[in-house]
């Protein structure tokens, strides 16, 4: 069951009213003790938790097929008739006739009739396709024969909801393109079509149905702004699309776009402003990153990772003192956090080194000196140290620290190399 969206867990279809949900919990908790059936009790919970909250319910239904509804439509007449053989043999001569006389009105609704009586016994066989083609001879001599283009529509909507169901894509995409000539304004079958074609692979044809549904959607919340549900989908197909331009390498204003247009919709989300943090970070843009990452702490003044990519931000604009300013707080909350402490470390490591090469010597110590906050026993450390002495033309406490490097590791061949070359210049 872990595979299974939220509406299969209950056993309903998408599109479902509130009281079908609860109904169906109801009904499912009273059949699975959850005592005897804990896994597929919690999945029951947490599918009806997702269905009952709008943008929960939002999240689910963004990439599920909107379900068909509707029938065939066949008057009592209709239903009945003659033997298969019999009634082909009727069509057969009513479709002679009318090539000779094709204006004779009794003659046409004698053999649409007659039609519409043999594609009722293929529905019932579930014979498709030819009972497709014979909806289509009726239309071609009553075009506005409303049985027969209603049960078309609803052939190529259902087919191709089954077809999607199992996986085959293209397949459904061909019919539901069919329906949406016949019904371009049915929003669900839109939708349907922007989910196939991108299963299918059809990125073209995906991003111009996704484009169309999302505006149908924005004109809805356009016309009800307290729309919960509505506004979640809209959120939520931004957000499925800059995972997408991420997941195929175009993470740069491509998929912040879409973020900035989930936060004009809710200011308060907080996965996408991590998402645009994250992305100006990597394109090394640092005054942007460090106004990103500071509006996200702003609402989540806590975020451990957020703080911690702040600092990043900060050392990489040239901001030192700044940087290990927001560590310190960020231990503050979390004083045993690691990555915190990696990175730390990391910078610590990186600072003292940039100052050394620079013959920034007394700068340089009070960093490498200050790992040893983090890492006492570290012979790295200690070997920096030694170093940074060394070049700075302090012997005595170079060796003092290579001797410490030395005997916290007694096989550290550069302290070993390092005392051995200084007793021999003394």
């Amino acid at each position: 069951m872990e595979n299974q969206n939220a509406y299969s867990v209950l056993g309903l279809r998408k599109g479902t009213s509130e009281k079908e949900v609860k109904d169906a919990y109801v009904a499912l908790i009273k059949k699975f003790d959850p005592e005897k059936h804990t896994d597929r009790f919690m999945l029951i919970q947490a599918s009806y938790e997702t269905l009952r909250h709008p943008a929960k319910r939002a999240r689910e239904d963004i990439l599920v097929f909107n379900f068909v509804r509707g029938r065939f439509l066949f008057t009592e007449e209709e239903k009945s008739g003659e033997p298969d053989a019999a009634l082909n043999q009727e069509i057969l001569k009513y479709r002679g006739d009318l090539a000779r006389d094709g204006a004779n009105p009794e003659l046409r609704i004698a053999y649409t009739k007659a039609l519409m009586q043999r594609t009722f016994k293929k529905v019932t066989k579930r014979l498709w396709a030819e009972a497709i083609e014979d909806w289509q001879a009726v239309l071609q001599v009553e075009a506005g024969h409303q049985r027969a283009k209603n049960n078309i529509l609803y052939s190529y909507l259902t087919l191709g909801y089954s077809y999607a169901d199992h996986g085959l894509y293209e397949e459904a995409v061909e019919l539901w393109e069919k329906a949406a000539q016949m019904n371009p304004d049915d929003e669900h079958l839109i939708h349907n079509l922007a989910i196939a074609c991108e299963m299918a692979g059809k990125t073209e044809e995906s991003k111009r149905y996704w484009a169309e549904t999302l505006r149908r959607w924005q004109a809805r919340l356009d016309g009800d702004p307290d729309d919960e549900y509505t506004r979640g989908l809209i959120v939520e197909i931004r957000r499925h699309h800059g995972g997408q331009a991420v997941e195929e390498g175009r993470s740069g204003p491509a998929s912040i776009e879409e973020y900035r247009e989930i936060l004009k919709i809710n200011p308060d989300d907080f996965e996408a402003q991590y998402k645009i943090a994250t992305a100006v970070y990597e394109e090394h843009k640092w005054p942007e990153a460090i106004e990103a990452w500071s509006n996200l702490l702003k609402k989540h003044p806590k975020n451990i990772e957020a703080l911690n990519m702040l600092g990043w931000s900060l050392l990489n604009a040239g901001q030192i003192e700044q940087a290990f300013q927001i560590w310190q707080r960020s231990l503050a909350v979390d004083p045993k956090n690691h990555s915190t402490q990696e990175a730390i470390i990391k910078a610590r490591m990186s600072v003292g080194r940039a100052f050394r090469n620079r013959g920034m010597h007394t700068q340089s110590l009070v960093h490498f000196k200050a790992l040893l906050r983090f890492t006492p026993k570290s012979s790295e450390v200690f070997m920096e140290i030694g170093e940074t002495y060394m070049l700075k033309g302090d012997k005595r406490s170079a060796a003092q620290a290579f001797s410490m490097a030395l005997q916290l590791d007694p096989k550290n061949r550069d302290a070993k190399q390092r005392l051995s070359d200084m007793k021999l210049r003394t």
